[in-house]
């Protein structure tokens, strides 16, 4: 069957993955993005199992394994240090495979090595494969993918939502918790560190309001006020949702968070984005794309309304009051975080 014609509108995670699997199969695919420029900014990742799994799929298994750090446990502890649920993530993921930690311009140049990108190329608007770019010219493809996150070009009619959070991302020394996935929690505030090897963290914070950062953290246990300390330049801005929508109009189609972005708490970002690439990749490889497209919102539905409503219900939990959340997490905590990701265990 003939190869459609296919423009990817964003090199991000899920642009770029996507971009890699249909130029592999043989597919003529333009890629494009806004920015001027590759960027090397962004602090770090944590990478599930399913997201590793699907990085192996797309051929890059050993390189994300040769810049990642491997990552054995988690453990969730109240303000205080105290810990209120600990487990292996073979509990979690089974025989899924190895979750990583690595940090996000490592796996930015994993993906983007060999996929041309033209950067500094806008799309003003796509519909039907018409892609109109911001210079005023256009052409016709036969698919065009919204790989271009949150705030996409290419979907129409559905603004993000604020889910009411506000998140810092930065790296950090001095964290002696080698192979670990550690979370703090406290009142409307949240302090997790992920292990990159050698002391070296990816810490994410998030909390209803704007902090005083990093006074906001000196009531935490250690390492935490250390940690928070070396955070006062990072990345921060308000956590937003949006989607699902995952199907188009047989020649335009959305994938990653163009199509459903939600809450991060369960690290899924990526792993849907890559997720979304492959399953899109095959079905274009065996039906025309109107078909393709449609198989391919059918496919998805479950897999990524379970992550949203997982989402919203872990948020829920660790947004209840103190001596509720602690108690539920303490008595049933090992029962209900495997039951959150076991569907996730399979392969989409």
């Amino acid at each position: 069957m003939p190869r459609p014609s296919t423009l990817v509108v964003g090199a991000g995670l899920g642009g770029l993955a996507l971009a890699r699997t249909l130029r592999d199969r043989g597919f003529e695919t333009d890629v494009v993005e806004r920015a001027p420029a590759a960027s090397d900014a962004g602090a770090g990742m944590f990478l599930p199992a399913n997201a590793v799994r699907a990085l192996g799929d797309l051929g890059l298994g050993d390189a994300v394994r040769e810049r990642g750090h491997r990552i054995t446990r988690m453990r969730v502890r109240d303000q205080r240090g105290r810990t209120l649920v600990e487990m292996p993530f073979t509990a979690i993921w089974g025989d899924t495979g190895d979750c990583l930690a690595v940090r996000r311009p490592d796996l930015n140049r994993i993906l983007a090595d060999g996929v041309p990108v033209r950067y500094g190329v806008a799309v003003r608007d796509a519909r039907a494969g018409l892609a109109t770019f911001a210079d005023g010219s256009s052409r016709q493809y036969d698919l065009v993918v919204g790989a271009d996150g949150i705030r996409s070009t290419v979907r129409a009619g559905d603004t993000p939502r604020p889910v009411g959070l506000i998140a810092w991302r930065f790296l950090a020394e001095g964290f002696a918790e080698d192979g670990a996935w550690s979370t703090w929690q406290a009142r409307g505030q949240t302090f997790l560190a992920v292990s990159l090897g050698g002391g070296h963290a990816y810490c994410y914070a998030d909390a209803f309001a704007p902090l005083d950062w990093p006074r906001a953290f000196a009531g935490f246990a250690d390492p935490v006020p250390a940690l928070a300390a070396q955070g006062s330049g990072a990345h921060f801005g308000p956590i937003e949702e949006v989607g699902p929508a995952l199907g188009g109009d047989g020649r335009t189609v959305l994938v990653g968070d163009a199509a459903h972005a939600f809450s991060p708490n369960m690290a899924q970002g990526a792993a849907m984005a890559f997720e979304d690439a492959i399953i899109l990749a095959d079905l274009l490889e065996r039906h025309p794309p109107a078909e393709a497209v449609h198989a391919y919102g059918e496919r998805r539905a479950a897999r990524i309304a379970h992550v949203r409503d997982k989402t919203r219900q872990r948020d829920h939990t660790r947004h209840l009051p103190p001596a509720v959340r602690n108690a539920v997490l303490r008595l049933a905590g090992r029962r209900i975080i495997p039951a959150q990701f076991r569907l996730l265990r399979s392969r989409p």
